[in-house]
């Protein structure tokens, strides 16, 4: 493994959300938030979802007790929900920068949410998982945005190659 891949994928991974990001706020409230019962629900729900996801695997590579796993409620608008968004890719990049190929063999221990112990090992496998569920859920999400009537773009690696 190297950790220059995993930076490369993470700077990808923000690429991608932006893109998505750009498809939901051209919708109206009504497509944003209208109610499905594909995934985990709306554009807004499938949004904060992925942004969780990746919140409470920060917490779980730092190695945090009991990260949160956030809901709809608590980002209820895109407003709310893109600054911390950001803040949370600021604090992946820093976390990805500051490791070196030698901790990506490093394990870490967590609860799952439900409350099971957990092991990941190596570290590598927790950094591959949140690139892995952010694809399958900007798929899901452009999914949703499609069916609600609005423009969708690709977010394929490639391209985000071809743009740098």
């Amino acid at each position: 493994m190297n950790i220059d891949y995993f930076r490369r994928m993470f700077a990808y991974n923000d690429w991608a959300h932006r893109k998505v990001w750009a498809c939901a706020r051209a919708l109206t409230d009504e497509q944003y938030y209208r109610p499905c019962d594909y995934s985990v629900g709306s554009v807004h729900d499938q949004l904060v979802h992925t942004y969780g996801a990746e919140r409470l695997w920060l917490g779980r590579v730092r190695e945090e007790a009991n990260p949160v796993f956030p809901s709809s409620q608590d980002y209820p608008n895109p407003a709310a929900l893109r600054p911390a968004w950001d803040e949370l890719t600021t604090e992946w990049q820093a976390f990805v920068a500051g490791l070196n190929d030698a901790d990506l063999s490093r394990d870490i221990t967590y609860t799952s949410i439900n409350g099971n112990a957990r092991r990941v090992t190596p570290i590598w496998q927790a950094l591959a998982q949140i690139l892995n569920h952010g694809t399958d859920h900007r798929a899901q999400t452009l999914s949703l945005i499609h069916q609600v009537g609005g423009e969708t773009v690709a977010q394929d690696f490639i391209f985000y190659n071809w743009e740098q």
